[in-house]
């Protein structure tokens, strides 16, 4: 992937005036309260920080989603984390708005990372550096599950990886010696057939070094060439599935299938050629239902409605044909799990699949 989750900063928000405004209106206040946890299965959309806290509460309330995932906290000066780098993680009105999703039986998971921005890991010298302040973060909001966006240069960054790694396996071993547990998300750019070998080094290090990885969601947007994108956020799983099997030998193809998450972008990627639909938002959820994908996300909540025009790539809407929220309503998750249709498609190379039924030895070969 050669773009990151959050669009450039031309069409986002603007979110240094967003966070020293709530900065300066909210004093910060005691940690948030403790959260239900988090069902086998689960949807939880990235919802922007650097919009209002109050977005959290107005989309549980018309959507009915109770999982979000707050993206995303990096370097606000040094080794310190704040929401988008301006927000502090002990905001007064995020930590109202977390408690009340709780309350309503719902919780949130914190990204740390994203496209854009100084990684923490990047910016603390240390692991001992490092563990402090993730274990600020958590505390402040009573987190049990974190997830670590790492894409573009942080994701090359051996270093940083393995402090990284060596501060997480610490720090939830403190974690389970105080009867606490602490859930680790890494979210990877992918590629139609599977992890990319950084991906997969940071990944096997993290193995190496005791990290507990609950969670590997694949970042199926922004490939490049003209893709169906249902069916490559398929082959995007699929291979994955076999890359973790190789990383993780011990744990039977259902676990695997179970560790997975997958986050589409929703309507028109950064590659504007490349639009995830509401057809391919129903491929998805049946096919995460079907194989028992633990988490399905996508980016972003802010942009689940429609545009003015279609095809357009805008921060604050999809650029595909949709009513308001119809991508939380295909992907969500708030009840019986669907079951996928019978599936009646003929070889992979037939249809959706001709443009590119040589996708394996094309993305060997560099094309994508």
């Amino acid at each position: 992937m050669l773009s990151p989750l959050r669009l450039t900063s031309t069409l986002a928000p603007i979110a240094l005036t967003v966070g020293t405004l709530l900065a300066g209106a909210a004093p910060a206040h005691a940690g948030a309260a403790p959260g239900p946890g988090f069902p086998s299965r689960y949807t939880a959309p990235y919802l922007e920080t650097w919009r209002s806290p109050e977005k959290l509460t107005e989309l549980h309330r018309t959507t009915g989603l109770k999982y979000f995932t707050l993206a995303f906290v990096i370097s606000g000066g040094g080794c310190k984390g704040a929401f988008d780098g301006t927000i502090p993680v002990e905001h007064r009105g995020w930590q109202s708005a977390v408690n009340g999703l709780r309350a309503a039986g719902g919780d949130v998971i914190t990204s740390f990372g994203g496209g854009f921005g100084t990684e923490l890991a990047r910016a603390c010298d240390s692991v001992a550096a490092l563990k402090v302040e993730y274990r600020r973060v958590v505390d402040s909001l009573n987190l049990t599950r974190i997830d670590f966006d790492i894409e573009g240069a942080s994701l090359d960054d051996a270093e940083a990886n393995e402090r990284r790694n060596q501060a997480l396996a610490e720090l939830q071993r403190e974690f389970a010696a105080a009867g606490r547990r602490l859930a680790v998300h890494y979210t990877l750019p992918v590629n139609p057939g599977g992890l990319s070998p950084n991906a997969i080094a940071l990944l096997e290090n993290a193995r190496d070094r005791g990290v507990q990885v609950s969670v590997v969601n694949i970042m199926t947007m922004n490939y490049g060439p003209d893709l169906d994108m249902g069916r490559i956020a398929i082959t995007a799983a699929e291979g994955l599935h076999r890359q973790m099997a190789a990383i993780w030998p011990h744990k039977t193809p259902e676990e695997l299938w179970g560790m997975q998450g997958n986050t589409p972008m929703i309507g028109v990627n950064d590659h504007t050629n490349e639009v995830f639909s509401l057809a391919d938002a129903t491929t998805l959820a049946n096919f995460a239902d079907d194989k028992g994908i633990q988490l399905i996300a996508y980016w972003s909540t802010g942009r689940d409605n429609a545009c003015p025009a279609d095809g357009v790539r805008v921060a604050d809407c999809s650029g595909t044909p949709q009513g308001p929220h119809d991508f939380s309503r295909v992907l969500g998750r708030k009840g019986p799990l669907r079951r996928a249709a019978p599936d009646a498609r003929s070889p992979r190379c037939l249809s959706w699949f001709v443009r590119t039924c040589d996708w394996q030895s094309s993305w060997q070969n560099g094309v994508f």
